[in-house]
């Protein structure tokens, strides 16, 4: 089951490179999801285990739990573009998202950041730390790069398998189960980590916002980030 999402975490990532590498000025944010609907079955998906979420600008880290995709604002060089994708098959998915910016190779400080962030909480978190201290590291390693989190109520949520009430509707169901306050990465849940998880921390400095995620397993003394052969990998495209 492992390997199983491994290699699909390992695919969303060049999917994400893959409509990331096909980004033109002008776009909205309905057409990169109509772009990475195209891309889907070429990697070998058949559905989604959450739709496409793209956001451009001052739109990053305002999404709810069920975004809606309207035009929104265009991809312009220098904007800050946020792309999540969940692609699935019938027996695994994927969850990775990336924040770049359009049209040039310098990062802003933001992007940086929130890359780190997610990097640090990816080595820092194990089977000793608690959900509840995924909120804890991200939000303290926000604050001393004179930043906060915009999503300090949850920084994450588990990754469910198709195992038991989660084999009907798979991978839909696991999805609308994170939304249980139990199965998501809150600064009150008190449970040690153990199982997959999603993490995605947004840092935000009041004007711009930036966010990446990653995928992680952790049992007993055993710890990956799937999809990656090493930690420094975390927040890359290939």
């Amino acid at each position: 089951m492992i390997a199983a999402f491994d290699d699909a975490q390992r695919r969303a990532i060049g999917m994400v490179a893959d409509v990331v590498a096909r980004l033109e000025a002008g776009m909205h944010a309905r057409d990169i999801v109509e772009l990475a609907e195209t891309r889907l079955g070429e990697r070998g998906f058949t559905t989604w285990y959450h739709a496409p979420e793209v956001e451009i600008g001052a739109e990053i880290g305002r999404r709810g739990p069920f975004p809606r995709i309207g035009k929104g604002p265009k991809l312009l060089v220098g904007s800050l573009v946020s792309i999540d994708l969940g692609p699935a098959t019938s027996d695994a998915y994927g969850d990775f998202g990336v924040t770049r910016i359009f049209g040039t190779p310098e990062e802003p400080y933001i992007v940086q950041q929130a890359r780190e962030c997610t990097r640090a909480a990816c080595g820092f978190l194990s089977r000793w730390k608690t959900c509840g201290e995924a909120v804890v590291v991200t939000a303290a390693w926000a604050v001393n790069m004179r930043l906060k989190l915009a999503n300090a109520n949850a920084v994450g949520h588990r990754v469910l398998p198709r195992e038991g009430v989660y084999s009907t509707g798979f991978p839909r169901s696991a999805h609308l189960a994170t939304l249980l306050p139990r199965n998501r990465l809150h600064r009150l849940n008190p449970v040690r980590m153990d199982g997959m998880f999603a993490l995605r921390p947004v840092v935000t400095d009041g004007t711009h916002s930036a966010a990446f995620e990653e995928m992680i397993y952790i049992h007993d003394d055993q710890k990956r980030i799937l999809g990656r052969d090493s930690l420094a990998e975390v927040g890359t495209l290939p």
